[in-house]
């Protein structure tokens, strides 16, 4: 990916000039008041700051020496999340036994064993990325 990115670009590319690129980044309120960033794309690449403004700020230094280090190991850089296409094909393996499960209820609810999976996973991720907002309101509510 990096090298494909390289010779399209015609160079090497700067770690400054690769985090211009739509790369994930998360904020997230910690319990003690600061906040939390992260590159989603970057394994470990997180920072700390008083405020949002200041851990995204630091995330991007921070990003700046992963690349870096990842660069001097002969690691590549993966691109933004953004960039990568998805089919909407998705190959699972699963225990026979939770198989079974999955399609008997299915066919209870009456649809096919896709929908079901389909169904499952999308309230499963729809209610991760709601948790924190509706924890931090709770907090929010509580101390007020």
């Amino acid at each position: 990916m990096v090298e494909k990115l390289r010779r399209r670009i015609g160079r090497r590319a700067a770690p400054a000039d690769t985090l211009k690129r739509p790369y994930g980044r998360v904020v997230v309120p910690e319990e003690d008041g600061t906040f939390r960033a992260e590159m989603l794309e970057f394994p470990g690449c997180i920072a700390t700051g008083g405020t949002a403004a200041e851990a995204l700020a630091e995330l991007e230094e921070v990003a700046l020496a992963w690349i870096e280090s990842a660069l001097a190991k002969g690691q590549a850089i993966p691109g933004p999340m953004e960039e990568q296409e998805f089919s909407g094909k998705l190959v699972l393996r699963l225990p026979r036994s939770l198989h079974r499960k999955a399609a008997l209820a299915a066919e209870r609810d009456g649809v096919s064993l896709n929908q079901f999976i389909l169904a499952g996973l999308a309230e499963r991720v729809g209610e991760r990325a709601a948790a924190p907002r509706a924890g931090e309101w709770r907090k929010r509510a509580a101390a007020g």
